[in-house]
């Protein structure tokens, strides 16, 4: 069996060669009959003999064809506006009115010139009031028979309301009125008032009231028979304030009554007040203490 395999091969190598020779002389012949144009390069007559020479048909690989890549699609944007720059504006010129225009043979009515009013103080005012700390033009005024208006203009007061303490002003009369030391004016108590009932023992009791005004003033409380149980003296005051535990009240009724004094004691040329009743009750019980 192995020398019949060579044999036939050795068979076959012979075949193909004489193939070979034969497409050789076919070619050759070829060459001489076909234009100079036509003949096949020696460069690829080797390219034949091997492809006759080989015993199995090699097909040709087929080369992949590029394909198309798909791009992706183009995006789109608006085109952006530039706003045109703004004009710049510019002042409108307005006809300008001319008011010096004059015409002739033509006279408007001349405007009066006010005429300032020259204020001269009342020469002939002998007397002179200095202004003191709650004065009002009218009351100086009617003090001394005048209206506040008369005093202004013989002052030359642009505002008769404007006055200031310590200014001097001319006021009209041959003698400064008399003002009494003293001003007598009806009495009000106030506090405690009168017939107060059950005001706490141990609690603390205002004495006010309003009236004749002295330098001094006397409070005088009264026990229920008239005589006399406590008494103060304030300055330049109309009110009062005690606790009751402290000055040793206890429970029953009481007067008091107040007297305006000058500033040696003595009552001046005014009435005493009425006398006005209260009543002091008991002491409140204590609770008692929680256990």
């Amino acid at each position: 069996m192995k020398s019949t395999t060579i044999i036939l091969s050795t068979s076959a190598f012979l075949a193909l060669m004489l193939a070979a020779t034969g497409v050789m002389l076919v070619l050759a012949s070829n060459a001489r009959r076909m234009p100079a144009s036509s003949q096949i390069s020696p460069s690829s007559t080797p390219l034949i003999v091997a492809q006759a020479a080989t015993a199995t048909n090699i097909q040709p690989s087929i080369s992949p064809q590029p394909t198309n890549t798909l791009r992706p699609a183009p995006t789109f944007e608006p085109p952006t506006s530039t706003p045109p720059p703004s004009s710049t504006l510019q002042p409108t010129a307005s006809p300008t009115l001319a008011l010096n225009v004059e015409l002739p043979d033509l006279h408007g009515l001349e405007s009066p010139t006010p005429a300032m009013d020259a204020c001269e103080p009342r020469e002939d005012w002998r007397l002179t009031y200095t202004v003191r700390e709650g004065d009002a033009l009218a009351s100086i005024a009617q003090s001394y028979g005048a209206y506040a208006n008369d005093l202004a203009r013989g002052n030359c007061l642009s505002d008769p309301n404007m006055i200031r303490v310590g200014q001097t002003l001319r006021v009209p009369g041959e003698a400064h009125p008399v003002t009494p030391e003293w001003r007598c004016v009806p009495w009000e108590g106030l506090t405690p008032i009168d017939h107060a009932f059950d005001i706490a023992e141990d609690g603390q009791l205002t004495f006010n009231w309003r009236g004749s005004a002295g330098k001094r003033n006397l409070i005088r409380v009264f026990n229920a028979d008239g005589s006399l149980f406590w008494e103060r003296t304030v300055d330049l005051r109309q009110n009062e304030a005690i606790n009751l535990a402290i000055e040793g009240f206890e429970p029953g009724n009481y007067s008091w009554q107040v007297y305006p004094l000058d500033l040696n004691f003595k009552q001046i040329p005014c009435a005493e007040s009425p006398v006005w009743h209260f009543n002091v009750g008991q002491r409140l019980a204590e609770p008692p203490a929680v256990p």
